[in-house]
């Protein structure tokens, strides 16, 4: 039997993936057994192919599953806020139905909500492309969990990845005690799931970040977008929208993104033609965003236009100056495990 209020709820939202559903379903199945305190909600946006029977298989299997399926396709923000709504747990955890929740994250996760409160924790990942288990990676510097009090501290060591949904889990019950607008008003921005991580980053106290990298993301499986309407004008003006009381914060994600992200996902884009972002408008709506910030141009221009060999050494020379920044910006980060 599940708790009757769970401590955290884990949200699947669902569309056309019933094969990479099953396999994170697989993986979640015997995590779940043991931790009857977490919901398991998978929200169907009205999928034209087996879904609901492969979800009811688990079902039929013991598996404790919040089953709810539209009856039409609402979109991806849509299905977002309607998870977010539905969520009964104390602490709320999207996760891409193409992502993987490697064995044993909910036993890390899990004892570290009971152990003390958080606004917000972060759950490092590493990509892979067939096989997570082959492609899993561990921390570089075999860092275990940073407890951080500061803000500021918090959005450096996080930055761009605010806007990772299988990679944050947020505070449910202390967003709803402060200010902050409803998601559903981020509807259409592609970014919705911010509208309730940097409010609880506004109004910060005591945060965890669990470094042993518990999410594998899936590669090359994201649904076409462009990047500069999407990363460029809708994370601007999110970002500016909700942290307007503190512009330190978000130029501290801004900046990280021209120096390091930005770059990195444009060249994986021009290296791999069968990549489904889509580049097509990406200078012009980036430009049009970024381009009164030098980071743009010593960033992530170069690796726009350069012929892609000189891009990919570009690339590897503004990484090791991110990195000496990171180094100097966040104290402690090579720390196994700290409290700041």
């Amino acid at each position: 039997m599940q708790a009757s209020r769970p401590i955290l709820t884990l949200a699947i939202p669902t569309y056309n993936r019933m094969g990479q559903l099953a396999e994170l379903l697989t993986v979640l199945k015997e995590q779940a057994a043991i931790h009857p305190e977490v919901e398991i909600l998978v929200s169907d946006n009205a999928s034209a192919d087996e879904t609901t029977a492969i979800v009811q298989r688990f079902i039929d299997e013991d598996m404790q599953i919040d089953y709810h399926r539209h009856a039409v396709n609402i979109g991806a923000d849509a299905n977002f806020v309607s998870c977010f709504h539905r969520a009964r747990g104390k602490y709320f955890w999207i996760c891409g139905d193409d992502d993987i929740i490697v064995p044993g994250a909910l036993d890390t996760l899990v004892w570290h909500l009971q152990q003390e409160e958080f606004d917000l924790v972060y759950l490092t990942s590493y990509g892979f492309r067939t096989d997570y288990v082959a492609e899993r990676q561990a921390d570089p510097f075999g860092r275990r969990s940073h407890i951080i009090r500061s803000e500021l501290h918090y959005s450096k060591a996080v930055n761009i990845m605010f806007t990772f949904i299988s990679g944050m889990v947020v505070n449910k019950d202390r967003l709803l005690e402060i200010p902050h607008e409803d998601p559903s008003a981020f509807i259409g921005s592609t970014l919705v799931q911010l509208s309730w991580t940097l409010p609880l980053l506004l109004r910060h106290r005591r945060s965890l970040i669990l470094w042993d990298r518990l999410v594998a993301a899936r590669q090359g499986n994201t649904g076409g977008y462009a990047i500069g309407e999407v990363f460029g004008d809708s994370l601007f003006t999110v970002i500016q929208r909700c942290l307007k009381e503190r512009p330190d914060l978000a130029a501290t994600i801004l900046n990280f993104s021209l120096r390091r992200w930005f770059p990195s996902i444009l060249y994986d884009v021009r290296l791999d033609p069968k990549q489904t972002l889509s580049i097509g408008s990406a200078q012009s709506g980036l430009q049009r965003t970024y381009g009164n910030n030098v980071r743009y141009w010593l960033f992530t221009y170069p690796v726009l236009k350069l012929p892609l060999p000189l891009a990919g050494i570009w690339l590897r020379i503004g990484a090791v100056v991110s990195k000496l920044i990171y180094l100097v910006v966040v104290p402690g980060f090579w720390r196994k495990e700290v409290r700041f």
